[in-house]
């Protein structure tokens, strides 16, 4: 494994870990990049398509494109990611990131064109899906090993809290000042978490002589006290895997990749809450339920984050199959329920939060599970590429199908199927593939 920092070896007779474990920053910077600009610039940007939409005198259809040049991005640049996250400081990658989304947001918020629109998607990419598909998983599993599930869980809930917070707040900001000057003051807000994840992050536990917190791996500490060198061919050992070339022969890796576009292929109904809301005769009577509407899917994602967390390695695929289960239920009442009361459009809103929230959680762990931690980072790129793939198609699809027929019930009864799908290729992953033996 590549250090993604160069430091002097540890003290041969330093102790894994002495006083407050600095993962638990690494954790909190973390918390603080997703829960701002990760969340403000994706499970936040629903709340501007319509009020944008009417400024550039186009569909809210069209607007939604912004999730299609976003993910057009990752899909290009995410190969490139994972290996930057392995040879680059993680300090970088993740500090870059929110500066990236600071400084678009100022750009979006002066745009006039609908390219100038898209552009600034297209930038945006950069930065989410850093912050969203790669870098959480990618270094808590470098700074914890059995409770990695319960803090992947617990960073990606803070997209759920962001969204939540961010979506009514900048509903409201946007019916007070504009969505120019919302823009504006979202980029201050996301500036502040520069400085944190700069000083908060570190690439490695062995960067400053310690261990991955509850790691019982007697060939860790031993590497660690070898030296520097050792110390990364002993890590290597312990975490175990398939090596790239493997993993991409397994059946596990296509049913993966097949999960994960199917799973943010169906993510879009979440994108186009607010904008299906305001279209029905209830969000014309109050303005702010579509944008309250998404605070409330984004409050459910917290619960499923947290949960399937925890969960992750006890349940796995029942848990996954619940939550698919639970959030086309949800689909299906914001399509057929949510038109005659504001009630079922809470329902089937928070309904659908529980599917949101389990995909960037359980797709990192199928991951693991099927090959290992030890090229982690290089083999689950490619992975999320077909999530970003999902992601790109998804828009693009359903966004043409509302601007030409301003319909939503034949893209929320489409997703509902491809959700079916995917629930059948999670069983088949348990079924017909074997998980990898960390202990080994």
């Amino acid at each position: 494994m590549t250090r993604a920092t160069s430091t002097a070896p540890p003290s041969p007779t330093a102790p894994a870990h002495r006083g407050p474990f600095f993962g638990y920053l690494v954790v909190l910077a973390l918390i603080c990049a997703i829960g701002c600009p990760m969340a403000i610039s994706l499970d936040a940007a629903g709340i501007f398509y319509t009020p944008i939409a009417e400024t550039l005198h186009v569909s809210s259809g069209v607007t939604s494109y912004y999730t299609s040049f976003l993910w057009g991005t990752g899909l290009i640049a995410l190969p490139f990611m994972g290996k930057m996250l392995d040879h680059v400081d993680s300090r970088i990658c993740v500090a870059g990131a929110c500066l990236l989304i600071t400084l678009d947001f100022i750009w979006l918020s002066f745009v006039s064109e609908v390219w100038e629109y898209f552009l600034g998607a297209f930038v945006m990419g950069f930065g989410v899906v850093m912050l969203n598909l790669m870098a959480p998983s990618t270094i808590i599993n470098r700074w914890f090993v059995k409770r990695a599930g319960f803090f992947v869980g617990l960073v990606m809930a803070f997209a759920g809290v962001g969204g939540f917070v961010f979506s009514t707040l900048g509903g409201w900001l946007i019916l007070k000042v504009g969505w120019q000057v919302t823009y504006r003051i979202f980029a201050g807000i996301c500036a502040l978490t520069v400085p944190i994840c700069w000083f908060c992050i570190r690439s490695y536990p062995e960067d400053l002589g310690l261990a991955p917190d509850d790691d019982p791996s007697e060939a860790r500490i031993a590497g660690q006290e070898a030296g520097d060198a050792e110390c990364d061919a002993a890590a290597r050992s312990a975490e175990g895997g398939l090596a790239p070339a493997e993993a991409y022969h397994t059946l596990a890796f296509p049913l993966i990749m097949a999960l994960a576009f199917l799973m943010n292929f169906c993510m879009y109904t979440y994108y186009i809450i607010p904008s299906y809301v305001d279209s029905l005769s209830v969000g014309v009577a109050w303005p702010m339920l579509g944008a309250m509407a998404a605070s409330t899917a984004m409050g459910a994602q917290i619960v499923s984050k947290l949960s399937m967390g925890a969960l992750s390695s006890k349940v796995p695929y029942l848990g996954t199959v619940c939550c698919i289960a639970i959030g086309a239920t949800g689909v299906l009442i914001l399509c057929f329920l949510g038109p005659g009361a504001a009630a079922f459009v809470f329902v089937g809103a928070a309904l659908y939060g529980i599917f949101h929230g389990t995909t960037n959680v359980m797709l990192p762990e199928f991951s693991e599970f099927a090959f290992g931690r030890a090229h982690y980072a290089h083999i689950y790129s490619r992975i999320s590429m077909a999530a970003c793939a999902g992601n790109l198609v998804t828009g693009f699809i359903w966004g043409t199908v509302i601007h030409l027929t301003g319909s939503y019930a034949i893209v929320f009864c489409g997703i509902v199927c491809l959700m079916a799908v995917a629930a059948g290729v999670v069983l088949t992953l348990k079924f017909k593939t074997k998980r990898v033996d960390l202990s080994a």
